[in-house]
């Protein structure tokens, strides 16, 4: 899956991730989706959502495009609801009753006052929650997720597998998280990173032989990561990237890698400075 010129399209062997992940959604089943920072999870997401007629059915969608605090997510999610139920009460711990009619109402209450809101409304109506960028799992929003889980169907995504195996994320997760179906989200093979090349640096007038070489060149640094192709063809179509008709690629890299884009090294050097 890739995103040109701001418009999500599909590459074929995407296709299948996205009918795994109608079927969930369909069958008001959770998942959890990982994948590597650039291989196309968020986009997949946007698609889906874009896309929800056919993706959700009857389910009404919450997507949290950030999900990195627990005040985020909650906010998120509250705000949503209060625009669909049009008001939303908050009851507390002594029984008072608190009506909420504007979005800057919800700023004013705690965490545990916005989680008792989101579980007292989220199964009045056919809701899934989508909870994109979930690198950032806390103790707090572990334990969020965890009765989450059980009242509403929820699509997660992290660049963490969230498997027994995976000691990456930041908090230690409840067993039933690790218990949620995952779906991996991998980089493109070779024919699909190079149709995506081929899209997006086609149009330049340049020998076939060349074009195909960088396409090489550029597969062989990225692993076929869609994010970073897009990163690097981009700059390529800068024309201070080219001399004598050759383009500087080992340039294009440095650039890449001030930009804070993540190549190793390693690869950069093993780059000639022109073809």
């Amino acid at each position: 899956m890739i995103s040109v010129n701001n418009k999500i399209e599909l590459l074929p062997y995407q296709r299948e991730k996205i009918e795994i992940i109608k079927n969930h959604i369909k069958r008001r089943k959770n998942l959890h989706i990982y994948g590597h920072e650039g291989s196309g999870k968020s986009v997949l997401l946007d698609w889906i959502y874009d896309n929800w007629d056919d993706a959700g059915g009857t389910f009404i969608p919450i997507y949290c495009r950030s999900s990195r605090t627990l005040r985020e997510i909650l906010l998120r999610i509250t705000g949503f609801l209060l625009n669909h139920f049009k008001n939303l009460k908050s009851i507390d711990k002594f029984k008072d009753v608190k009506e909420i009619r504007y979005p800057s109402d919800l700023k004013k209450f705690n965490i545990r006052a916005l989680k008792n809101i989101i579980f007292a409304c989220i199964q009045k109506d056919r809701f899934c929650i989508i909870l994109d960028h979930l690198e950032y799992i806390t103790p707090k929003i572990n334990s969020f997720l965890t009765a989450l889980y059980g009242k509403t169907a929820v699509v997660s995504s992290s660049r963490e597998s969230w498997e027994l195996t995976d000691y990456n994320f930041g908090g230690k997760l409840n067993y039933c998280l690790y218990l949620i179906p995952k779906l991996s989200i991998e980089n493109l093979k070779r024919n699909d990173a190079f149709s995506l090349m081929e899209r997006l640096y086609g149009d330049m007038n340049m020998d076939s032989s060349m074009k195909q070489q960088i396409f090489k060149d550029v597969f062989c640094i990225t692993k076929g990561n869609p994010k970073m192709i897009k990163e690097i063809l981009e700059k390529a179509k800068n024309p201070d990237y080219f001399k004598d008709d050759k383009l500087n690629l080992k340039l294009i890299m440095i650039d890449c890698r001030i930009n804070n884009i993540r190549f190793p090294a390693s690869k950069i050097s093993s780059i000639p400075n022109s073809r």
